[in-house]
C-alpha cells in the first residue's frame, strides 16, 4: 500500500498550530518509502519527538505514530489475521506480527528511532507502548520519557496537559478526553479508513508538551524507559502480563443503560441519580459520558449529553453539557458510555511496571518472591535467605494448616487447591487460630472480592477469634452493604477512618488484617502509616486463581517484609 497522507488540525487548545500532515506508511513498504520518516528524523536530530500507539483488540501494537511540531508519521504493522473456527467473519489478529518477514524495516526503526543516541522520545502511557513493541514486534526502546510522570499523581492526560500549558491558552477539555479515551483500532478496517486522527494528535501533543519551558525541569527529572537493559525473561513476562491485562480490560462493557431514582436540583440544574444496587452505581470516569433520556410525556422524549461530576456512595451528580432547563422534565434512563477508571490495584500495578522499565525496580534481583513466582523453574538453583527460617509449634494440626505455618525454606510458598465447599475458608481460620497461639503477627488475609474477604472474617468470628481487623472501602460499605457486616462491625475499619488519629497504632497492635487486593494498594492506607505499622509478613491469598498473575507485581515489589505466602483457590476457575 502506498503512503497515505492526511491533513489535520489540532483541537486541544485555542492556539494556531498550523496545518499538520499525517503520513501513513505500511511496515512492509517502510524501506522503500523511508524518505518521509528520514526527513522527520534528520530535521529533528538530537531533538525531541512525540510517540503514540494504537492497539489491536487483542493487545498487539497495530500502529505507531512519531511526531514533531508539524508532521506525524504513522507506521502500520500488518498483523496476521486468522479466521476463528466457525466464524469466517472474525478477523481478530491472533498471530504475532513478528511472524511477518519485515526484518529490514524493524532494524531501520531500531537504529534510527527506538535507539537514538541523542534526543528523547516522549509519550503518554509509555509502558504499554514499550511492552507491545516487544510482545508484537520483538523490538526494544530506549531514551523514552513517560510524560505523565512529570504531571499530576492521577496521571490523567487532561490534567497533565493543563499543568503544562497553564493559562497560556484556553484548553478544550472534552476534545482532549475524547482523543485519549480509546487507543484501540477497529480491527476489520485498514488504517486509512479506520481514521488515525486521535493517534496522530496524541503523538503531536506529546511532542508539544515536551517543548514547553514549564516542563523542562520536570521532564528532566523523569527516569527514561530503556528496555534494552532488561533480560528477555523479564521483558517477556512483563509484555505478556501487559497484553493479558489489556485483553481483560477489553472485555469490560463500554456502555451501560440503567434506570435510576432521580431528583432534580432546579436551582443548579443538576440531576441526582440514586442507584438501587452497588453493581449499578455510577462512578466518576475521566473517559465517560452520560446520555440522559428525557421525556416530557409518554412516547415523546429526547436525549441530552451530560457528565458525571460527583459520585458518592449510591448517589451521583450529573450535569448537562448544555444549558437545558429540567423544569417539568422526566428522566427515563441514563446511559453511561466509556469504561470505568482503573481501580487502585490496577493503577499501582501500572505504576510498578513503569518503574521496572525505568530501572527504578530490579525485578529479578534482591527479591526471592519475584524470582520464585514469576521466573524460577524447578531446575533453578534457588535459595531462600537463611535469616528467614523460623519454626512453629505445629503439634495436633491438619496437614494443610501445618503447611501454611511452615517458615522453613522448603515450605515458604504453600498452594492449597480445592473446589467450592471443600473447607478452604475453614483451613484459613484454623491457620489463623494456630498462628496466633504461636505468637505470630503480620498476617494479612486478602482476596480479590469484598465478599470473599467478608466470608473469611465471618469464619474467624465463628472460631471465636477477635484480634483482627477488616479494612473495607467506604464506597462498598456505605448505603449498600452495612447489613453484611452487622456481626463483625466491631472489627471493621472503614476507609474514611484511616485518617483517625489512632489508626496506625490500632493496626500496630493487630496481628491479623483482612482486605481486598485493591485495598492493599490504597494510597490512603500507605500515607496514614498502616503498612508501616503492620508490615506484611505472612500473606494468605484466597480466590488466588481469580487474580491475573501480573496483578501480584505491586505486592511483591512493594512489600519486602513478606516471608510466607499461601495461595488458596480453585484450580478449575
Amino acid at each position: 500500500m502506498p503512503t497515505v497522507t492526511r491533513l489535520l488540525y489540532q483541537n486541544f487548545m485555542q492556539v494556531d498550530s498550523g496545518q499538520l500532515s499525517a503520513h501513513i506508511i505500511s511496515e512492509s513498504n517502510l524501506i522503500e518509502e523511508q524518505h518521509q520518516l528520514c526527513n522527520l528524523l534528520e530535521r529533528n536530530e538530537g531533538r525531541a519527538l512525540g510517540l503514540a500507539g494504537e492497539f489491536a483488540p487483542t493487545g498487539e501494537l497495530a500502529m505507531l505514530a512519531i511526531a514533531d511540531m508539524s508532521t506525524i508519521i504513522i507506521i502500520e504493522f500488518k498483523l496476521n489475521l486468522k479466521k476463528s473456527k466457525g466464524n469466517e467473519h472474525d478477523k481478530r489478529p491472533v498471530t504475532r506480527a513478528s511472524k511477518v518477514n519485515n526484518t529490514a524495516a524493524r532494524e531501520f526503526l531500531t537504529q534510527n528511532l527506538l535507539r537514538r543516541t541523542t534526543g528523547f522520545l516522549y509519550a503518554f502511557n509509555l509502558a504499554p507502548i514499550a511492552l507491545a513493541l516487544y510482545q508484537t514486534l520483538g523490538l526494544r526502546i530506549a531514551n523514552a520519557i513517560d510524560i505523565q510522570c512529570a504531571g499530576s499523581k492521577t496521571r490523567a492526560p487532561l490534567t497533565t496537559i493543563k499543568q503544562a500549558v497553564g493559562d497560556r491558552h484556553c484548553i478544550y477539555d472534552a476534545n482532549i478526553n475524547e482523543v485519549f479515551c480509546n487507543d484501540t483500532i477497529i480491527d476489520h478496517l485498514p488504517a486509512a479508513k479506520d481514521g488515525t486522527t486521535s493517534l496522530a494528535l496524541r503523538a503531536w501533543i506529546a511532542h508539544y508538551i515536551s517543548q514547553l519551558s514549564t516542563m523542562e525541569d520536570r521532564l528532566a527529572q523523569v527516569p527514561p524507559v530503556d528496555t534494552f537493559r532488561l533480560s528477555d525473561e523479564v521483558l517477556g513476562f512483563l509484555a505478556k502480563s501487559s497484553k493479558d491485562s489489556f485483553q481483560l480490560e477489553q472485555k469490560k462493557p463500554t456502555e451501560v443503560t440503567r434506570q435510576f431514582a432521580t431528583s432534580i436540583d432546579l436551582e443548579n440544574n443538576h440531576i441526582h441519580a440514586q442507584a438501587d444496587r452497588y453493581q449499578n452505581r455510577i462512578r466518576e470516569g475521566r473517559h465517560q459520558r452520560a446520555f440522559i433520556d428525557i421525556g416530557q410525556r409518554a412516547g415523546c422524549g429526547f436525549t441530552v449529553d451530560g457528565q458525571v461530576t460527583k459520585s458518592r456512595g449510591h448517589i451521583a451528580k450529573l450535569v448537562p453539557a448544555n444549558s437545558l432547563s429540567f423544569v417539568d422534565k422526566t428522566i427515563s434512563s441514563i446511559k453511561i458510555v466509556g469504561r470505568d477508571d482503573p481501580t487502585q490495584a490496577e493503577t499501582q500495578r501500572a505504576q510498578k511496571v513503569l518503574e521496572i522499565l525505568q530501572g527504578l525496580i530490579d525485578l529479578k534481583h534482591d527479591n526471592p518472591w519475584v524470582q520464585l513466582i514469576f521466573f524460577s523453574s524447578p531446575r533453578d538453583d534457588f535459595q531462600w535467605p537463611s535469616a528467614w527460617t523460623e519454626e512453629a509449634n505445629d503439634a495436633g494440626i491438619t496437614k494443610a494448616v501445618k503447611q501454611m505455618l511452615q517458615q522453613s525454606n522448603d515450605g515458604r510458598l504453600t498452594v492449597i487447591q480445592g473446589p467450592p465447599g471443600t473447607g478452604k475458608t475453614t483451613v484459613i481460620a484454623s491457620f489463623v487460630q494456630t498462628a496466633l497461639a504461636n505468637g505470630l503477627s503480620g498476617i494479612w488475609l486478602i482476596a480479590k472480592s469484598n465478599v470473599a474477604v467478608k466470608n473469611i472474617a465471618e469464619k474467624l468470628a465463628d472460631f471465636g477469634l477477635t484480634n483482627w481487623k477488616l479494612l473495607v472501602s467506604k464506597e462498598f460499605f456505605d448505603h449498600w452493604h452495612e447489613h453484611l457486616y452487622a456481626n463483625i462491625r466491631a472489627n471493621a475499619i472503614i476507609s474514611e477512618d484511616f485518617f483517625a488519629p489512632g489508626f496506625s497504632k490500632e493496626l500496630q497492635t493487630t496481628p491479623v488484617i483482612l482486605c481486598t487486593l485493591s485495598m492493599l494498594s490504597s494510597p490512603a492506607l500507605r500515607k496514614r502509616g498502616g503498612l508501616e505499622a503492620a508490615p506484611l509478613r505472612t500473606l494468605v491469598i484466597d480466590e488466588a486463581s481469580q487474580i491475573e498473575i501480573g496483578d501480584y507485581i505491586p505486592v511483591f515489589t512493594s512489600h519486602t517484609s513478606i516471608r510466607k505466602v499461601c495461595f488458596i483457590g480453585d484450580d478449575k476457575q
